[in-house]
């Protein structure tokens, strides 16, 4: 069987960018800015947590559009509904998730780094079951499926006693998967960066609404996640190829760095004013410290000057006498 090589090489990038992103920028923002490995397993944590409800709501919902228990609107608005569906329980389930995990972690992550964190947690955590695990659904299992593709031996399998049946179909297929062209590879790293992005980005947004005790913050992070989710679905119910879609999800990996860096650098700015603030209170402390050591100095030179005259006086009358 005939490899394509131009394939093979974009699929062993694509495995690059999803095992080796998330496991470089764990190590960064722990070394860097000293994130505490606490945040970043608990973003990890939100994400098992999150699907392990996530997946079965989802099934049984499909099962029940699918028996007609629950209604299907007309042909021309399946994509929007079915969109609608799965953005929210994406959004229900992921951002509820994370905002208890943040309540969890609360004390370990008072600065935005953490919030970071907690995002390149559960968003590289889903990079690696789709790369590494056979289970998970899309893309789920590449490195696993590329070498059985790759190392794939007919004759050895009929050696085996397999089926010729089942070997020639096997064959067939494997076939077809070469016949791709090879930017076909990229697609599965270029989802994970869009999608990487997006899970920080909501991680932040939650984190602000922790912080600030402000729900409006985790408002934003489900409609957002619902929004980006729900459009996905849609093009894709829509017939849409899959380089169109990433081509317009870029647009929102775009915004997802320009909305990480925007926060990132006003809650720095904040925290160096916030610093400075108790810099300067610990300096107006010492100089009202010093204050009141040079007052009590004062006073104690004045209590001497009197003990002094006061010496003088008693030596002074016995000479009058």
């Amino acid at each position: 069987m005939d490899i394509n090589v131009g394939l093979l090489i974009s699929y062993i990038v694509s495995l690059l960018v999803m095992i080796g992103l998330p496991v470089a920028l764990v190590i960064f923002v722990v070394r860097r800015f000293k994130v505490s490995w606490w945040v970043i397993l608990t973003g990890v944590v939100t994400y098992f947590v999150s699907q392990a409800i996530h997946y079965p709501v989802l099934s049984k919902t499909i099962a029940l559009l699918q028996d007609g228990t629950l209604p299907v609107p007309a042909d021309k608005w399946i994509p929007l509904y079915i969109a609608v569906i799965m953005g929210f329980l994406a959004a229900l389930f992921e951002e509820g998730a994370r905002y208890f995990g943040f309540l969890i972690v609360r004390k370990k992550a008072k600065r935005i780094e953490s919030g970071i964190g907690l995002g390149i947690g559960h968003g590289g955590m889903e990079s690696l079951g789709f790369a590494l695990w056979p289970w998970f659904p899309l893309f789920g299992g590449i490195l696993i499926e590329l070498v059985k593709v790759v190392f794939y031996n007919p004759g050895a399998e009929i050696a085996k006693g397999v089926a010729m049946e089942q070997v020639q179909y096997y064959v067939s297929y494997y076939a077809q998967i070469w016949a791709n062209p090879w930017h076909v590879g990229l697609l599965p790293g270029v989802e994970r960066l869009i999608s990487l992005s997006t899970q920080i980005l909501l991680a932040i947004l939650v984190w602000k609404a922790v912080k600030s005790r402000n729900f409006g913050w985790f408002a934003l992070a489900f409609f957002y996640h619902m929004l980006v989710d729900g459009i996905s679905v849609f093009l894709q119910y829509s017939g849409w190829s899959y380089w169109p879609i990433e081509g317009i999800m870029a647009i929102f990996m775009l915004a997802n760095l320009y909305l990480i860096y925007y926060f990132w650098k006003e809650e720095s700015e904040k925290d160096e004013d916030e610093d400075e603030d108790d810099e300067d209170d610990e300096d107006e402390e010492d100089d009202e410290d010093d204050e009141e050591n040079d007052e009590n100095d004062d006073d104690v030179d004045v209590d001497e000057e009197e003990e002094v005259e006061e010496e003088e006086d008693e030596e002074d009358k016995p000479e009058k006498a």
